[in-house]
C-alpha cells in the first residue's frame, strides 16, 4: 500500500500511551493495528518529566503497533496536553489576488496564516489555527468559502497555542526513535473528531476528555471550536483519594475503583437503584480489617467528581459560554466510565449529559472502541482530513499554475 496512505497516530497520555496504525483506501479509514493502552512513564500531568522513560514507553507501545500492522511506524500525528495549553480568538484578512476573484484554497491558507500572526511570547508555540467562521465581501456565514467570488476574505479563528518547551521536548522523544512528528494535535480537539456529530457541533455542544491526571475541555457552537483549556485533574486524582481512605497503595485502590464502576451502572436510570448498603469484601483486594461500605467510597468518588466539574463550570461562566451549549456534555477519556460521572456532571452543570464513544473508523475496531482510546482514533480521522486535503490541493496548485501561463501567452498575444 502506498506510503502516503497509512496514517499513525500516538496518544502520549499521563498515565497510557496508545499508538494506532491505519490505512486510508477509498474514503474508507481501517485499524491495521493497535498497541492498547500501553503504561506510560516519565509522563505528569501531560508533561514530560523525565525523557528516558517518554522514549522507552513510547517505543514499546509503537512496536506493539508496528507488529500488529506489519508496517514500522515512521511518522504520526501525535497528542499534546496539559494545563499550559490556551486558546485565543484571531481574525485574519487577506485579498483575492485571482483575476477571475475565484477564492481558492490557498486564499484560505493566506487569511489563516494571516489570523496565526499574534502576539504571542516566544516561549509559547502555535500548534492549531481553528477556522470558525468566514467572511466573503459583506456575506458573513460561510464556513467554505472555496469556489465562490469576491475581493476579500475574512476569517474568525480560535487558536490554540502550547508551552514552546513541552512541545520541543515531546518532539525530542518522538526524533530519537525515528519517529517524525506530522503534526501536534491537543487532546480536546482530537477526541472531538471521534465522538462528536456535526449536529452536536453546530447545535453548540461541550466535550470533557478526561485523562489520568488531567481533563480537556473544548467547546464547540456553531460548528467551530471556541474555547479550550485543560485542567489538572483526572482520574488518578480519584484512585488516590481512595487509597489515602482505605490506606491502600494505588494499584489496589485502581481496582476497587473499576470494580465499583463496573458494578455501579453510571446510567441515571439506573443510579438511584444502586445498593448503597452493599459492601466490598477486603480479602478480595488483598486488605485487612472489616468489610468496606460502598456507599462510602461511593461519596469519595462523586466528592472529587464535584470538584471536577465545578471547575468545568467556573471556566464555563468566566468565558460567557454556560447559555450556548444546548446539545449538552459530552464525556470521554480514560475516567469517562467512572462511577456516578453522569449524574454528579448533570447536577451541576444543569444539562443533558452522555459518554462519547469513538466511532469513524474499521477494521480492528474491538480494540479501540473505549472512551480511553477517544483521543488516538479522533488523531486518525484528524490525519485522514489533512491528506485528503493535501491530495485536494495538488490537482488545484497545477491549475493555478496552468492558468497562470496560459494567462501570461495571452498577455503576449496581439
Amino acid at each position: 500500500m502506498a506510503k502516503e496512505n497509512v496514517i499513525s497516530s500516538i496518544d502520549v497520555g499521563s498515565s497510557k500511551i496508545s499508538s494506532i496504525v491505519a490505512f486510508l483506501s477509498e474514503g474508507k479509514i481501517s485499524v491495521a493495528g493497535t498497541s492498547g493502552a500501553s503504561e506510560a512513564k516519565g509522563v505528569g500531568k501531560g508533561a514530560i518529566i523525565n525523557i528516558d522513560d517518554v522514549v522507552r514507553s513510547i517505543e514499546k507501545s509503537t512496536n506493539r503497533a508496528n507488529r500488529m500492522s506489519t508496517h514500522e511506524i515512521s511518522s504520526a500525528f501525535v497528542s499534546i496536553n496539559g494545563s499550559h495549553i490556551e486558546s485565543i480568538n484571531s481574525h485574519g484578512v487577506v485579498a483575492i489576488t485571482n483575476e477571475s476573484g475565484e477564492i481558492t484554497r490557498q486564499d484560505v491558507d493566506r487569511a489563516l496564516e494571516s489570523a496565526r500572526a499574534t502576539n504571542l511570547s516566544s516561549s509559547r508555540e502555535v500548534i492549531h489555527v481553528l477556522p470558525r467562521d468566514f467572511k466573503v465581501d459583506d456575506q458573513d456565514g460561510i464556513k467554505d468559502p472555496v469556489g465562490m467570488s469576491g475581493n476579500r476574505l475574512e476569517v474568525q479563528t480560535t487558536i490554540i497555542h502550547v508551552s514552546a518547551m513541552v512541545a520541543k521536548n515531546l518532539r525530542k522523544c518522538l526524533h530519537s526513535i525515528g519517529i517524525n512528528i506530522e503534526e501536534l494535535v491537543y487532546t480536546g480537539i482530537a477526541s472531538a473528531e471521534s465522538v462528536l456529530t456535526d449536529s452536536e457541533r453546530e447545535l453548540g455542544v461541550l466535550l470533557i476528555d478526561i485523562g489520568s491526571q488531567t481533563s480537556s475541555i473544548v467547546v464547540y457552537i456553531e460548528g467551530g471550536p471556541v474555547f479550550c483549556t485543560t485542567i489538572p485533574i483526572g482520574g488518578k486524582h480519584i484512585t488516590n483519594d481512595i487509597a489515602i481512605a482505605l490506606r491502600a497503595n494505588m494499584d489496589v485502590a485502581e481496582k476497587i475503583k473499576i470494580k465499583l464502576s463496573t458494578e455501579r451502572d453510571y446510567k441515571p436510570s439506573s443510579f438511584e437503584s444502586a445498593k448503597f448498603n452493599d459492601v466490598l469484601n477486603p480479602v478480595e483486594f488483598g486488605l485487612e480489617g472489616e468489610a468496606i461500605s460502598k456507599r462510602f467510597l461511593y461519596s469519595i468518588i462523586d466528592q472529587r467528581l464535584d470538584e471536577i466539574f465545578n471547575l468545568v463550570l467556573a471556566e464555563l461562566k468566566k468565558n460567557s459560554l454556560i447559555n450556548y451549549i444546548p446539545a449538552g456534555v459530552v464525556l470521554t477519556g480514560g475516567a469517562a466510565k467512572t462511577a456516578g460521572i453522569e449524574k454528579v456532571c448533570k447536577s451541576i452543570l444543569k444539562l443533558p449529559v452522555k459518554i462519547g464513544y469513538p466511532k469513524g473508523l474499521e477494521g480492528l475496531i474491538d480494540e479501540v472502541s473505549d472512551p480511553e482510546f477517544a483521543c488516538s482514533v479522533g488523531m486518525i480521522i484528524y490525519g485522514s482530513k489533512k491528506f485528503r486535503q493535501k491530495n485536494l490541493l495538488s490537482p488545484s496548485k497545477s491549475n493555478d499554475i496552468v492558468k497562470s501561463i496560459i494567462q501570461r501567452i495571452k498577455n503576449f498575444l496581439p
